[in-house]
């Protein structure tokens, strides 16, 4: 431990880091690229090996307004909301088993690798926005007292990417946590700040791996009878141009066919003779 008092030199100290950030910029590393997403006792923190995992899709969840809820001045409402929010989160993702998860306070992302990863993410973010406008904040509206006054607009805010990710474990030794680098996670969490309240906005690579999957892009048909499209176009602005132009989901899964759909998704089914017969007519 470093004491601070007696005898720490922080220029020192700095410039002893620098030495070592030099180091680190003139040596070469490893990249393995791995057959399999990498289970945590296979994430280096010591080694200079870096794991690089192609085609990962990451779903990143965050809570609208959260900077306007106060611990200073309603802890008792900020503390429910969080914990009704985040804690129930990490309940939908896990139950489409992703690969890797990390909370981050309001918020959190999910990995998802392998087998029908593409199906388990979106379905995750599905979830995850038909319990923030079906159940969440219908909930934080009924908190007890007055308290909901102090609750600004909310609603879970979800965007879905897919890359390449690299991930090596950095810190201090026995405190070390995996760090994910690439633009995978980065352009779903930008997707996720565009998005409004109870909004799903995918990158168009992400999308285009449904784009004739009718259990995706349309609807059941209730309550008309008639299914309709579901997605809209999106503009991603913080996103390099090229990439800018997205998709959003608004609607969530439907109260009589929802399972239906979601176990359809999850085994891979892609065609529904209403949809499908309706495009080669």
């Amino acid at each position: 431990m470093i004491d601070h008092e007696n005898g720490f030199g922080v220029n020192g100290f700095l410039a002893e880091l620098g030495g070592k950030a030099h180091e680190e910029l003139q040596s070469a590393v490893e990249i393995q690229d791995p057959d399999h997403f990498p289970q945590d006792d296979e994430i280096y923190s010591q080694q200079r090996t870096w794991k690089r995992i192609r085609d990962v899709v990451a779903v990143v969840v965050d809570l609208k307004n959260s900077t306007r809820l106060s611990f200073r001045r309603h802890p008792q409402t900020s503390a429910r909301v969080y914990e009704a929010a985040t804690g129930n989160c990490a309940c939908i993702v896990q139950t489409f088993r992703p690969e890797y998860v990390d909370i981050q306070g309001d918020g959190l992302f999910a990995l998802y690798h392998g087998d029908r990863a593409y199906e388990r993410a979106l379905c995750t973010g599905i979830s995850l926005k038909t319990f923030s406008e079906r159940h969440l904040v219908l909930e934080i509206h009924k908190m007890p007292g007055s308290m909901p006054k102090h609750v600004p607009d909310t609603g879970l805010k979800i965007g879905i990417a897919s890359g390449v990710l690299a991930v090596k474990k950095v810190g201090v030794r026995g405190g070390a946590e995996p760090v994910w680098a690439g633009r995978t996670v980065n352009w779903a969490s930008k997707c996720a700040g565009k998005a409004d309240a109870h909004e799903l906005i995918a990158t168009d690579p992400v999308f285009r791996r449904f784009g004739d999957n009718d259990y995706v892009t349309h609807s059941c048909g209730c309550p008309s009878g008639t299914p309709s499209e579901l997605w809209a176009e999106a503009v991603v602005e913080k996103l390099p141009e090229e990439a800018a132009h997205c998709k959003v989901l608004r609607s969530g899964w439907c109260q009589d066919h929802g399972d239906e759909f979601c176990r359809a998704i999850l085994r891979g089914a892609r065609h529904r003779q209403e949809i499908s017969g309706a495009r080669s007519a």
